[in-house]
């Protein structure tokens, strides 16, 4: 059986070769401290979203954050040497305040980039779905993404 950074590094390959170059990664079976590690061992870089995101965002008006978000992101991207990049903690991105579609926020970033994207939410029948249908911040993918998703 493979280990789970030789898993993952199969699966950053195979990213690698699509047109969109980003990998989410649903956990189920692991722990996120057991991901963290290997991400960490595997020497990714790791983005905390939410917190980077928050600090520049708090400088401006509500009603200028939602346009902003693609830049600050790919800004960030951009400060990353390494050409795979690990994004975790994306719950701010769900804010109603936002207005975003977080998978296709990372499908316009993940030209240069192979994103690994931490996905706090579930997978259900092909597509990505965070929070409950009377949530606020109920989001669900269509399946067109489930060539994209491991779980892990």
């Amino acid at each position: 059986m493979a280990s789970l950074q030789e898993s993952i590094a199969l699966e950053i390959k195979t990213a690698r070769t699509k047109r969109n170059k980003m990998l989410f990664v649903v956990v189920s079976r692991i722990s996120q401290v057991e991901l963290q590690r290997a991400i960490h061992q595997m020497e990714i870089p790791i983005l905390n979203v939410g917190l980077l995101l928050s600090e520049q965002l708090r400088l401006l008006p509500p009603e200028k954050r939602p346009f902003e978000v693609g830049r600050i992101l790919r800004s960030l991207l951009a400060g990353e040497n390494k050409d795979v990049v690990f994004l975790d903690r994306i719950e701010y991105l769900f804010d109603t305040e936002l207005k975003q579609n977080p998978v296709r926020l990372f499908e316009n970033l993940s030209g240069n980039k192979t994103l690994i994207v931490h996905w706090p939410g579930t997978l259900e029948s092909g597509s990505l779905t965070y929070a409950t249908p009377e949530h606020p911040e109920y989001y669900q993918s269509d399946n067109s993404y489930s060539s994209y998703v491991i779980e892990i």
